[in-house]
């Protein structure tokens, strides 16, 4: 009776909990469509050769990783503002000049780019391995800018708090990317695997994209606000900045391997990485339910209490999720569900699950340099952190190979927890001392 009613108290406890209730109102279908590819993973890999495969994926992070510099940090204003206005007509000038903003740099950064055919100079500088590139370059251009209008729209309609519509848009994603990629690559067999998955992904996402917009066009108020302009970039250029930065620091270990190894062993450290990158995953749509609350928060003490509560709390279910992670892809292994081939991915991944539990567990600091409007910050620590990164890169990667590269994003992610850790203890000390 004494356990049924310890459960009983529990359960209500946290069905009251808002964090809670946010998360579970969008977390399942979230990790669902972030989750589908790993999931239909043995799928893609019967679909795709060893060398496609690793192709796609670095293609694929190369994309990410340049479309999240390519938001220039103006999700961090969307976030930051959108609650500090009252009026639905304040929000709808917020939006359209953000949005308005961010197409135009858009525009004004890739055109020349892609005119002056630097893109070129750029494959030439990431790749080792020769591919026509030439047949890629229209649908790189545009996974790039769709990548990015997905983005902002997602962390619209999580910052707006509209649950529903994530829903949907996820649903749709779910259905469409991976309906439309299985059955061109199972159709297609004989076609160029890689350009199809990528024109099947991002055709797909802008479609929903455009879709799904509407919702965000309704919220507008079509006048631009030139003093948010210069707010705006003055707390998000900083994280653009530190996003660059990042490039180096989380893109380091795939940059080297692929110039030291084959794609077959670059297939098996990204199948590891795929694997790991359920962590992220789950931790990005805890964020996304977390961070409007922590925004809206005024009271530093609370906050700074809830997050000495959370660290310990998701950093166990974190290691939890590792182990059944890393139990489940022995056992596809075993199964023959991965084939031999990719067999070194089993001694690669608990490194990879390690790194990402702390890289997981840093934003919980970096929220804080929101709060404070202090995000310029980021970018002195990326600084120090993306020098370390291409040193530890060239000193271990030619040495150790797929282990090496691990161990490099390893070392810099416990570098930036360590280096977040003292500087937010330092500023929430200093800011509770100045309210003192």
């Amino acid at each position: 009776m004494k356990i049924r009613n310890f459960f009983d108290d529990l359960i209500q406890k946290y069905s009251q909990n808002i964090l809670i209730r946010r998360m579970f109102a969008v977390l399942g279908i979230d990790i669902l469509v972030k989750l589908s590819g790993i999931i239909l993973l043995p799928v893609y890999l019967r679909l795709m050769s060893q060398e496609e495969y690793g192709l796609y994926a670095y293609l694929i992070s190369i994309i990410l990783t340049f479309s999240l510099v390519l938001n220039f940090g103006l999700y961090i204003p969307l976030s930051k503002f959108y609650h500090d206005y009252q009026t639905s007509n304040d929000k709808g000038k917020l939006l359209f000049t953000l949005f308005t903003l961010l197409g135009g740099i858009l525009v004004c950064t890739l055109f020349p780019f892609y005119y002056l055919r630097l893109d070129y100079q750029l494959v030439n500088i990431l790749f080792r391995n020769a591919f026509n590139y030439e047949g890629y370059r229209v649908i790189v251009l545009l996974s790039v800018i769709v990548s990015v209008c997905n983005f902002m729209l997602t962390n619209f309609f999580f910052i707006s708090e509209r649950i529903n519509h994530v829903k949907k848009y996820n649903v749709w994603r779910i259905i469409l990317i991976n309906g439309s990629s299985m059955l061109l690559l199972f159709y297609f067999s004989t076609a160029d695997a890689v350009k199809l998955r990528l024109e099947a992904t991002y055709i797909s996402e802008l479609v929903v994209f455009l879709g799904f917009s509407f919702f965000l066009i309704k919220e507008v108020v079509f006048h631009f606000d030139k003093k948010l302009v210069r707010r705006s970039l003055k707390l998000g250029l900083p994280v653009m900045l530190s996003s660059g930065f990042g490039i180096v620091i989380n893109f380091s270990d795939k940059f080297f391997l692929e110039k030291y190894v084959s794609l077959a062993d670059l297939s098996t450290y990204y199948l590891a990485a795929s694997c790991a990158s359920v962590i992220p995953l789950i931790f990005t749509s805890f964020q996304n339910a977390w961070l409007p609350l922590f925004l809206k928060e005024k009271d530093l003490q609370r906050n700074v209490a809830k997050t000495k509560k959370l660290m310990p709390q998701l950093a166990l279910v974190f290691v939890v999720i590792s182990v059944l992670i890393y139990l489940f892809v022995v056992g596809l292994f075993l199964l023959n569900i991965f084939t031999h081939k990719y067999y070194q991915t089993i001694f690669v991944l608990p490194i990879l699950l390690i790194t990402q539990i702390i890289a997981a567990l840093v934003p919980l600091y970096t929220n804080y340099l929101v709060y404070f409007e202090k995000t310029h910050i980021a970018s002195f620590t990326g600084i120090v952190i993306s020098f370390a990164a291409i040193g530890l890169s060239l000193l271990l990667i030619p040495r150790y190979g797929l282990y090496g590269a691990a161990l490099v994003s390893l070392t810099c992610n416990i570098c930036y927890f360590v280096i977040y850790y003292f500087i937010i203890k330092f500023f929430t000390r200093s800011y509770s001392l100045l309210r003192a």
